[in-house]
């Protein structure tokens, strides 16, 4: 069996310009369905209004040829509008006031569409929807409405069915009306075309796809210079030689390092305008990831981070005409700071390494391990000369909180203070030896003859950084006597220790200072001075016995203080009933008047030479 058709028909009453199409609204349901699959929902909005706009204008511009009036072509809209069966019914309401010139002042509109075709098709599809289903509908009205007024007149859909409303309503007024009650929605009368934007993407892409190489490229170079020991100044100019951006890399304190692509005048007037903004921003430092923008100058600034700690900031600096584009300039930077962290690790090892190795030399020194010869050889590769007059001192901190430090807590104190301590004398240029010995930082300072500041001024600007930056810390230091001999370090090591333990109020004591108790030590008479002291203080010379502890504590300090009793008080935050009875029970026990002044000096100078052995501690 075979069938064969062949038929031709032409039907010259359907217009060829102006035809009307019969179609179900089963199939714009249909249509919209795929288009949202295929676009998007937001996307599939904006298309849809744009339609219905352009119908609007279409039918708008059919019914303008008849010459009907205003007030005749508003009424007529929502009619034309039905019989595009889009609708099967409505309500309208409409005022429009007119100037003298019959030019429309303001325009208000409202009603409801009765079955609006688009909604009943998204609940048959896609169910009940969270937003306003009648998109054709609004971009209908809007473009029949704007095209008879003759300026936008725009409708919004304030309730609709398709998202569980009882009715599908609106409003219309002219877009002037509207102010910011239209924001959302005026995009998608003006939404670029897909085509265009499929363009936009490809053209961005391909700008990302250069700066992607370009990035590649620039941590290539970064790298390789890394691996070449390659210092600041040199990866600084090669990477201004490669973005062609000033850029300039600071320490912690804002003094700059190194710079390229600025002259030093530059350089100097934006440190003076940086130190200016920084005194405003003090309580934002340190600086995270951020724009500076003064009156003089723009930048990018990131901080370089080592080992979890600010080391300083890498900037690009803006003093051009330029159209920068700082999200892509924040990414080099970045590899730039990372970079500059790299190379500061690496210089902070070999700096902590050398140091710790003077540290070591410091310790055989003290404990007398070399001979002169070889000291005196060996400081100067350590930079400094040894022939010369020298001081030694013994650093002692604590907690000032109550609280007990674990072991590790412990440890990553004292290796931050040594650190700090490093970074300070290398940053004066002292010529010093920084170490640790019994849980105390030790320096060995050669005196120069060109230095204008005495040592205890620079122990005292030394404890004042300490102080600024672990704020939680006490500091405390002996200074020993000029020491002339490098072989006696060890000696003049016991006179920093001794000054050390009679710091009580003063954070700073010279051995000098001590007078008769100094001799008495030097003396070396420590057996006389302990049995003088068993004679003289009896039971309170129990060091096992924390009550006689404390009433010898307390005698010290009323004997420090010259048997004031205010002062005393206020030193030992006792009551002052309370210090008189501590009193009178310590004229019990020694059987002695604290109110002769032979007595008292005479147990002043026991105590203070127990404090100055280590045999009691009171700090």
């Amino acid at each position: 069996m075979e069938i064969q058709i062949k038929d031709q028909r032409y039907n010259p009453k359907i217009e060829k310009n102006h035809r009307q199409m019969i179609t179900f609204s089963t199939a714009l349901g249909i249509l919209r369905q795929q288009l949202a699959r295929n676009i998007g929902e937001e996307r599939i909005k904006g298309f849809l209004v744009r339609f219905g706009w352009e119908m609007g204008v279409n039918d708008a511009k059919q019914a303008l040829k008849s010459g009907s009036s205003l007030e005749s072509l508003i009424k007529q809209g929502p009619i034309i509008h039905m019989n595009n069966r889009h609708i099967r019914g409505f309500t309208h309401e409409c005022t429009v006031e007119l100037d003298d010139e019959h030019n429309i002042v303001s325009l208000f509109g409202k009603g409801t569409w009765i079955d609006s075709y688009e909604a009943v098709e998204h609940i048959k599809r896609a169910g009940i929807s969270d937003k306003q289903t009648c998109h054709t509908l609004i971009g209908y009205s809007s473009g029949f409405m704007s095209t008879i007024c003759g300026q936008p007149v725009l409708a919004k859909e304030v309730k609709c069915i398709g998202k569980g409303d009882p009715e599908c309503s609106w409003i219309t007024r002219t877009k002037k009306d509207w102010e910011s009650g239209m924001y959302e929605e005026l995009h998608f009368y003006y939404e670029t075309p897909i085509r265009e934007e499929l363009k936009y993407t490809y053209e961005q892409l391909l700008e990302r796809q250069t700066f992607v190489t370009r990035l590649s490229d620039f941590q290539t170079k970064l790298t390789e210079e890394i691996l070449n020991g390659s210092d600041l100044q040199t990866i600084v100019d090669m990477v201004y030689d490669m973005i062609q951006i000033p850029v300039m890399i600071e320490d912690m304190n804002f003094e700059t390092i190194t710079y390229a692509g600025l002259s030093e005048k530059s350089c100097l007037n934006l440190k003076a305008d940086m130190d200016q903004y920084i005194q405003k921003e003090k309580h934002y430092l340190p600086f995270r990831k951020k724009t500076i923008k003064t009156a003089n100058q723009e930048r990018l600034i990131t901080p370089i981070i080592v080992q979890k700690e600010v080391l300083g900031y890498c900037s690009f600096i803006y003093n051009d005409e330029k159209k920068h584009k700082p999200e892509e300039d924040y990414l080099l930077l970045d590899r730039f700071a990372n970079a500059a962290s790299l190379v500061l690790l690496n210089e902070k090892t070999r700096f902590e390494s050398f140091e710790r190795m003077k540290g070591n030399f410091l310790e055989q020194i003290l404990g007398a391990q070399l001979p002169v010869k070889d000291i005196i050889s060996r400081g100067k590769f350590a930079g400094l000369d040894l022939r010369k007059p020298y001081h030694i001192m013994v650093m002692k901190y604590r907690k000032t909180q109550l609280a007990e430090l674990s072991v590790e807590e412990e440890f990553l104190l004292q290796e931050q203070i040594l650190e700090t301590a490093f970074r300070f004398f290398n940053r004066k240029k002292y010529p010093v030896l920084v170490g640790q010995r019994e849980g105390n930082i030790i320096l060995l300072m050669t005196k120069e003859s060109n230095e204008k500041l005495m040592i205890p001024d620079i122990i005292k600007n030394f404890q004042n950084e300490l102080k600024q930056k672990y704020p939680g810390v006490d500091f405390m230091t002996g200074i020993s006597n000029q020491g002339d001999r490098i072989e006696n370090a060890s000696r003049h090591y016991e006179e920093a220790s001794i000054a050390l333990r009679l710091t009580m109020k003063k954070k700073i004591a010279e051995f000098h200072s001590l007078g008769i108790i100094g001799v008495l030590i030097n003396s070396k008479n420590t057996s006389g001075i302990k049995m003088m002291a068993e004679e003289e203080l009896g039971p309170l010379y129990n060091q096992k016995d924390p009550r006689s502890v404390e009433l010898l504590k307390t005698l010290y300090i009323y004997l420090k203080n010259g048997g004031k009793l205010k002062q005393t008080m206020d030193d030992l935050k006792l009551s002052m009933s309370g210090l008189r009875h501590r009193i009178k029970r310590i004229e019990g026990l020694l059987e002695k008047d604290l109110r002769d002044s032979n007595e008292m000096n005479q147990l002043f100078l026991i105590i203070k030479s127990l404090v100055a052995l280590g045999e009691i501690d009171f700090i």
